[in-house]
């Protein structure tokens, strides 16, 4: 069994995913700003600004998943929070990986939470793969930047894996209870063209791959973690009216509306490109939930 280290495990991912790494035997421990309280699991904390870490949350330790990051979408995209973006991704995983050397010590398994944004939000006819480029925007450029911190981990690590996110759909965070609500109240409606690809994984598949990553000694390199069905955010809108039975009929939101309350940050909503998840059905990931009215119809039922 593995010994699993989590940075940011008490944010929406982790606490999906920490149960069902007990649950298969595994140990778990997390670090990060503040000690958390979570029962099986030992908390550990670190100190970006100063580049301080509690050595001992390492003792033993085989595999580190590393989800932690500020939120993409929580504040506007000034140069402060920019910055903070970026480095609140790539700055752990230097600071994991000097303090493994420091202390002569390899693991398994850097598993590395990245994003589909790493392509950037170009709706077209291209369906991109995971040997893409990445889009020179902000989003791809961090996560451009992400990954390549990943490599510091070359000298302790087996083996490395980049899990780029699609947007996670689960009950009672993210992305779906924002669509959810005007939806409810009968003002279900796309944002801008509506046209927009939106790949999209339910949360419980998106844990089962990161326990894959941790089990599986094959899994290495990028993988697209979005489900087999490509849908628009027209087609999102429509299924979550289906799944509430509500109807949606309001035309779309104009890009420029948004765009006005959100600046920059509004490309999250209003643009977004299609990705191939071949590489992971290729390395024998199962879903169990490949068609988004079924993942739907499970989370809001």
């Amino acid at each position: 069994m593995a010994k699993v280290l989590i940075t940011g495990g008490s944010g929406s991912v982790g606490r999906s995913l920490i149960p069902r790494l007990l649950f298969k035997g595994h140990q778990v421990s997390i670090i990060g700003r503040s000690k958390k309280n979570i029962p099986g699991v030992e908390s550990f904390v670190w100190n970006l600004d100063k580049e301080e870490l509690d050595e001992s949350a390492l003792i033993d330790v085989t595999h580190i998943i590393h989800l932690a990051g500020a939120g993409i979408a929580d504040k506007a995209w000034s140069p402060a929070r920019k910055k903070e973006i970026l480095e609140s991704r790539v700055k752990p995983l230097k600071m994991l990986a000097n303090a493994l050397q420091s202390r002569n010590q390899r693991i398994k398994a850097i598993i590395s939470s990245s994003a589909v944004g790493f392509y950037g939000g170009l709706t077209s006819g291209e369906i991109f793969t995971e040997e893409s480029s990445p889009s020179t925007d902000f989003l791809g450029t961090t996560c451009r930047m992400w990954e390549n911190a990943i490599q510091v981990f070359k000298p302790v690590a087996d083996r490395e894996v980049r899990v780029r996110i699609s947007v996670v759909l689960m009950k009672d965070a993210g992305a779906l209870p924002k669509l959810v609500k005007p939806t409810k109240l009968g003002f279900g409606a796309a944002i801008g063209s509506g046209k927009q690809w939106m790949p999209w994984i339910h949360i419980d598949d998106l844990v089962e791959f990161f326990l894959q990553a941790v089990e599986d000694n094959n899994l290495n390199g990028p993988y697209n973690v979005a489900a087999p069905e490509h849908a628009n955010q027209n087609t999102m809108i429509k299924k979550i009216g289906k799944a509430l039975n509500r109807p949606t009929f309001l035309p779309t939101v104009p890009q420029f509306l948004i765009k006005m309350v959100m600046g920059e940050m509004s490309t999250v909503v209003t643009d977004g490109s299609r990705v191939s998840n071949q590489k992971l059905i290729d390395a024998g990931f199962e879903f169990e939930f490949p068609k988004l009215q079924e993942a739907l119809n499970d989370l809001l039922k």
